[in-house]
């Protein structure tokens, strides 16, 4: 088996002031595959069915921080071996969703996606 292809991207957010934000993940092309969220390098959630996460507390300033999604995708799906994520973040200034892809190199290949949200 084909080693795991890494795609590796940064993206920035504008949160609103002492304000927790919203994350929903969303494996796309019919894929399977799983998330761990980490907060400052501490686990708030993992799993395959990510829906508006919350990310901070009441209160909390999140500007300053960063949010790190590790995605593992596995193609399953025979039709194509391509792959897509999209992470939707919602509360900030504007809502925004972001999308990464790569296609796998053969049929039950993988795609690790490794995101990083800086919040400003």
């Amino acid at each position: 088996m084909a080693e795991a292809i890494v795609v590796s991207q940064t993206a920035f957010y504008t949160v609103k002031p002492n304000s927790p934000v919203a994350l929903s993940v969303t494996i796309g092309d019919g894929q399977a595959g799983g998330t761990a969220v980490t907060l400052g390098g501490e686990l708030v959630g993992s799993g395959s069915d990510i829906k508006n996460l919350r990310i901070g507390k009441p209160g909390q300033d999140l500007r300053g921080a960063s949010i790190e999604c590790t995605t593992t995708v596995r193609d399953v799906n025979p039709a194509t071996n391509h792959t897509s994520v999209t992470y939707s973040l919602r509360g900030g200034k504007e809502d925004r969703d972001f999308t990464f892809d790569v296609t796998v190199s053969e049929a039950g290949g993988r795609a690790v996606y490794v995101v990083i949200f800086l919040l400003s």
